[in-house]
């Protein structure tokens, strides 16, 4: 009796699975469809509307029929879409050897990109290109990553180019965008491409950097003079304000306008607290030149100097290689 149970048990479950079957049949497996792409140029990069120009050529190459997908992707991140020109190289897709559907594309325009100059001038960017399907979800559509090369060539004046890399990414979407017989939230698949760039340390320490230096020492200087010049320790001090002023202004026309200080904005604040603290000592170590006696304990501070000042450049130059530090080892500095 026990054996005849166990044997209608059995029957029953195997029956269950044949009904099944159908119902799993009717959903298939997702395509692999294989991205790849060629950046061919990167023609402008535009800090102060946060976008860049690219020339690139996508391809994908697939083997399910009942799916085209160059027909139905779309670019993310495109800037200003009216700028954009997209050719296509081969308008029906093309049988491969081992039987894949190949399609090609070659397109140029203006892509956005958060770009972050917290750590200027040795500020590092990715410039990303993202593409996703705007008709299969990830249920039934699923990139992978093919190849994505550079043209060698490539110049991009200011930035040095580092090596592209192509990700793919299962984007959900918090919103039903409307659509009530939505049961949930899809997920589609994102293939995103990323170019890191970065400033040549040489030319941000010599352009940015360098000319600071130069002027806080011109306004050092002012120390070494002795206490009864008093327009010429005032004028070299002063003059040297203005002129932080001034290149501070230059340097940041160039760039956008953020709510944060920047690293050069830190170092110009430093800078500007060296001068304040170089007028300072003026002030305490200059005489008065009609009163004998403090004329002469002013030139008894004078005789120290050479040492105020160089202790005043030590105590700068350490504000200075502390702002580097934490602005540089900060993960979320480039």
């Amino acid at each position: 009796m026990q054996a005849l149970k166990r044997f209608l048990a059995v029957c029953v479950a195997m029956a269950l699975s044949l009904l099944a079957l159908p119902a799993f049949a009717q959903e298939p497996a997702p395509a692999e469809v294989k991205v790849g792409m060629y950046i061919n140029d990167i023609q402008s990069i535009d800090l102060h509307n946060y976008s860049f120009v690219a020339d690139v050529y996508l391809w994908f190459r697939d083997t399910d029929q009942q799916i085209i997908p160059g027909a139905t992707f779309e670019w993310m991140n495109m800037f200003a879409p009216d700028d954009h020109v997209q050719t296509d190289i081969y308008p029906e897709p093309v049988t491969q050897p081992d039987g894949a559907q190949y399609q090609v594309f070659r397109h140029q325009g203006p892509f956005a990109a958060k770009f972050s100059v917290k750590t200027y001038p040795f500020d590092a960017h990715n410039l990303t290109i993202e593409i996703e399907d705007q008709e299969w979800n990830a249920s039934r559509l699923v990139y992978s990553v093919d190849q994505v090369t550079m043209n060698p060539d490539i110049e991009l004046p200011g930035f040095v180019i580092g090596q592209p890399k192509l990700e793919v990414r299962n984007r959900p979407y918090p919103t039903n965008f409307g659509d009530t017989t939505m049961a949930q939230p899809e997920t589609y698949s994102r293939a995103i491409v990323s170019i890191p760039i970065s400033r040549p340390v040489v030319s941000g320490v010599t352009k940015s950097l360098l000319p600071v230096f130069i002027v806080v020492l011109v306004a050092a200087a002012a120390l070494l003079l002795k206490p009864e010049h008093i327009e010429a320790r005032v004028g070299l001090s002063i003059t040297a304000l203005l002129t932080l002023v001034a290149l501070q202004f230059s340097a940041q026309a160039g760039l956008p306008d953020v709510g944060y200080l920047l690293m050069l904005d830190q170092i110009y604040l430093a800078s500007y607290g060296f001068v304040l603290l170089v007028v300072l000592l003026l002030v305490l170590t200059t005489g008065n030149a009609e009163e004998e006696k403090q004329l002469a304990a002013a030139h008894s501070l004078a005789k120290g100097g050479v040492g105020t000042a160089t202790l005043s450049i030590l105590l700068y130059a350490a504000v200075i290689a502390l702002i580097l530090w934490l602005n540089l080892s900060s993960p979320d500095g480039a």
